[in-house]
């Protein structure tokens, strides 16, 4: 972990190497958190778990004057209990509003749980300043009531007790759009990923990803192949001929795919040339038009991603260790299904590794729909494993 934080240190300002050091280190099984005021230096730094910390010198706008002023006054008067304390804290003019809003936006706020990113920047008023921004324009004016007190003639009380604006309530931002901000200010998702949301249907329902297409596309001649991912560039352009085209390229995990969309193909898919939109990509690799010694992927189908679990899928499976059945994990699983109702089949396949015993059976009682809730609730029971058909 040391190494390879002193790795993404001498690489922090290289987009490309941080992804590729960061992709290392989950395969290690070494888990690199995002900046954090309470704990982050200017460098990466390893902490006391293990864990990987991201530096806040790798945050767009936040320059090594700004850091010093965070870090030595956590040094000397502790950990920020709070962002008014952060902000009556730490010298202002070296940690300006861009800086401290972008470090917001990257999570380095994060440590202060009571408050999400949304509230952060919520006003109620466009031309209102938000949360943050109120919160800095406190710690200023703390920071001035302090120093006239004990510049004072007669060396006043230097405790100041200032109202603090209140906590707005507000919906949190979604994951997509919270992972993109910290991708803006850092250059990497660093909490997770866009197409986190998407795993099932992209563990179900694709058969490749663009790493292992990108390595030799020759493998799959001749083979349907189906992808997703994320829209990180779409263009429209026209050629010398006058003829439209379309860009488009493609994330998923770990690589992207760029795609030229000609003729038929521009006018059918032109639609979904959005940047930020999730994609069901489904195409073939056929011999090039002028030379069938080289092969290229045509597009034949593509969806948006979201829709694809409504239009594929037809029941769900569920394999359960039936070491791990008890009342409470039936009824768990039976609140579960009763708090999804909907139009997929449910089957149950239990296994029993020991006696070598599988049953599988259809369920009478229940159809599910088949929702993130209803993910997230299977996921925290013990040995289940989840399954789309």
């Amino acid at each position: 972990a040391e190494y390879m934080a002193s790795v993404l240190s001498n690489n922090m300002n290289d987009i490309k190497s941080v992804t590729f050091f960061m992709e290392e280190c989950r395969r290690m099984g070494t888990q690199v958190l995002g900046p954090d005021i309470n704990e982050s230096v200017y460098k990466f730094t390893v902490n006391q778990k293990g864990e990987i910390r991201f530096g806040l010198g790798a945050v767009k706008g936040v320059g090594a004057g700004a850091v010093e002023a965070i870090v030595n006054e956590r040094k000397e008067n502790g950990l920020y209990s709070d962002v008014f304390d952060f902000t009556s804290r730490i010298n202002l003019r070296a940690a300006n509003k861009r800086c401290i809003e972008n470090l917001a936006l990257a999570g380095g706020l994060d440590c202060f749980s009571a408050i999400n990113r949304a509230q952060f920047f919520y006003k109620e008023h466009e031309k209102d300043a938000s949360f943050l921004e109120k919160a800095i324009r406190f710690g200023l004016q703390y920071q001035n009531e302090i120093g006239s007190a004990q510049q004072s003639l007669f060396g006043g009380d230097s405790n100041v007790d200032l109202p603090k604006p209140t906590l707005p309530v507000c919906e949190s931002w979604s994951n997509v759009y919270a992972l993109n901000q910290e991708k803006e200010m850092v250059g990497v998702y660093i909490s997770g990923h866009p197409l986190d949301d998407f795993k099932l249907e992209i563990e179900n329902f694709c058969n490749t990803s663009f790493d292992e297409f990108n390595a030799d596309i020759n493998q799959f001649k001749g083979k349907e192949i189906v992808f997703a991912g994320v829209v990180s560039e779409a263009a429209e352009r026209m050629s010398k001929k006058g003829n439209h085209y379309g860009i488009l390229t493609v994330e998923d995990y770990k690589d992207a795919g760029k795609f030229f969309l000609f003729g038929d193909s521009y006018l059918k898919f032109r639609r979904f040339l959005v940047e930020g939109a999730f994609l069901y990509i489904k195409g073939k690799v056929e011999p090039k038009r002028f030379n069938k010694q080289e092969f290229e992927f045509k597009i034949q189908h593509i969806e948006l991603l979201s829709e694809i679990r409504d239009k594929l899928v037809r029941s769900v499976t569920l394999h359960i260790n039936s070491n791990f059945i008890n009342d409470d994990f039936i009824d768990e699983l039976d609140t579960i299904c009763a708090q999804n109702k909907g139009n997929c089949g449910l089957n149950i396949v239990l296994r029993n590794e020991k006696e070598r015993i599988v049953l599988d059976f259809k369920s009478n009682a229940y159809k599910v729909e088949i929702t993130n809730e209803f993910i997230a609730g299977i996921k925290k029971l013990p040995e289940i494993e989840l399954k789309l058909n």
